[in-house]
């Protein structure tokens, strides 16, 4: 069971991967190139669910990239209508990213999306 988290940028994407319940990130795409890439990946290791930070400022009130996302995941509701695409808030995902002095800040935060999705999903 494959489960990609993506934080989205207007020219690059972030991604993190989970698999066998452990998360850790994999790539940076063009943003121009997502499409193609999840495409490829979905059918080399058959994605189950896509998490799309959802980037909310501190208050839960828009960003500017709100809208653009919530219209890029119903796209890919559209391209992927097999994988379940969900959205979760990824507000604090930057900061724990930033605090982690690892020098992959943005590949983190698609970790730190994934791992939270999964903590408030546990069954």
């Amino acid at each position: 069971m494959e489960i990609l988290a993506l934080d989205l940028w207007d020219k690059r994407v972030w991604i993190a991967r989970m698999r066998e319940w452990i998360s850790f990130s994999v790539d940076i795409v063009a943003r121009t190139s997502l499409i193609r890439y999840l495409k490829k990946y979905h059918k080399d290791f058959m994605i189950w669910t896509i998490v799309v930070g959802l980037p909310y400022d501190l208050y839960g009130k828009d960003e500017k990239q709100l809208h653009k996302t919530e219209l890029f995941i119903e796209k890919l509701r559209s391209i992927f209508p097999d994988i379940h695409i969900v959205w979760h808030d990824e507000r604090f995902s930057s900061y724990l990213a930033e605090i982690d002095h690892t020098g992959r800040k943005d590949a983190n935060a698609a970790q730190i999306i994934l791992e939270s999705y999964l903590e408030k999903n546990r069954t």
